[in-house]
């Protein structure tokens, strides 16, 4: 798993403190990453993750987005979105603020169980699936400098990126919403199964003020 991330690709204003503590995360609990599929070009999917993780383990008043990114990355903040909607028992969520090791592995379970989901149903159909395959050959570096005034000046960009991620957002948001109730299941699976894996290795989880379910 790449540790080398840029905060300025983060969907959230984020202090180098907060991205030095989860680069300490992936150093210290690497045989959590061992899941995903190995892959040289991980610069996006690392970024990813990490968002679900700040998501997690940080309280919604306590959040700031960066508002380009949500313009640069429309796929990724449509995810976090659907992310953010997804109900946690209370002593899980509640343990997930305090516990930056317990949503470090939530994230990566999450991120997981969401792009197997995404990879099968975008590639049931051949249009969708050339589509986002396009826009994955993007996974290996940020996309801001694409959005940067000298490059445009050269190629005809951002339009053509922006119109492609523009295609696979609703592409993306049309399987979600006509997939709504295995969406869910997924999301407590990946949060049961890091909740599991947690637990084995570090003890029970609590809120430290008793379980509430």
């Amino acid at each position: 798993m790449d540790a080398k991330i840029d905060v300025a690709d983060c969907m959230f204003l984020i202090s180098d403190e907060k991205m030095c503590q989860f680069q300490q995360l992936i150093d210290e609990l690497d045989l959590f990453t061992l899941i995903l599929p190995f892959s040289e070009d991980s610069y996006q999917r690392s970024i990813i993750i990490f968002d679900i993780w700040y998501l997690l383990n940080t309280e919604e008043a306590d959040r700031i987005a960066h508002p380009e990114n949500i313009m640069i990355y429309p796929m990724r903040n449509y995810l976090l979105d659907r992310i953010k909607n997804f109900q946690i028992k209370r002593y899980i969520q509640l343990a997930l603020y305090e516990n930056d090791k317990l949503a470090f592995i939530c994230a990566i379970y999450i991120y997981l169980k969401l792009d197997q989901f995404v990879l099968e149903k975008m590639k049931k159909n051949e249009e969708i699936a050339i589509n986002f395959l396009a826009l994955r050959e993007f996974k290996d570096k940020s996309l801001r400098p694409y959005y940067d005034s000298k490059y445009i000046e050269v190629e005809n960009y951002p339009k053509q990126l922006a119109l492609l991620q523009s295609t696979v957002v609703k592409e993306l948001q049309e399987i979600m919403e006509e997939h709504e109730q295995p969406l869910k299941l997924i999301f407590e699976q990946a949060i049961d199964e890091a909740s599991e894996i947690y637990e084995a290795v570090f003890g029970l989880i609590n809120d430290w003020g008793g379980r509430v379910s």
